[in-house]
């Protein structure tokens, strides 16, 4: 059985191209892992540290992205026996998607781009990038249709 990961940002676009990977791949007879990654902010007001979200807010937050994690299964045409939906929090999100990869033996890991170009594509950081150099698995990088 294949373990393949989908690594999904919350936005529509987003959600929208990676629904698109059943007609890419054949995802029978393989284990799904539907994974968002909550960055966890951290700031200065004055002089005291902020940090956003606070972990009384992760079960709302989660209940949240579990919910849009099960349409996107449900777009997907997956079963629940086949799937695993997970929502991590994480300051980093590069490495926290890095050491899920190595701890569930992921195949594949699946995620979208949002399509930058220019000056903005030039200078942002993107997850796609650092799977690129440090992914434990393949990658499958989909990206929005014009």
């Amino acid at each position: 059985m294949k373990n393949i990961t989908i690594c999904a940002d919350l936005n529509e676009e987003s959600l929208k191209v990676l629904s698109g990977i059943k007609s890419k791949i054949n995802l029978t007879d393989t284990r799904v892992h539907l994974v968002h990654i909550f960055e966890i902010q951290v700031g200065f007001v004055e002089v005291a540290a902020t940090i956003y979200p606070t972990v009384d807010q992760y079960p709302e937050i989660k209940d949240s992205v579990l919910k849009i994690l099960g349409n996107l299964q449900k777009d997907l045409g997956l079963l629940d026996a086949q799937v695993e939906k997970v929502c991590l929090f994480s300051q980093s999100k590069e490495q926290a998607l890095k050491e899920y990869l190595e701890q569930k033996n992921i195949d594949l890991v699946a995620l979208s781009t949002r399509g930058k170009h220019g000056i903005e594509g030039f200078f942002a950081s993107s997850l796609a990038d650092f799977l690129c150099k440090y992914s434990p698995c393949d990658i499958l990088v989909m990206r929005p249709r014009k």
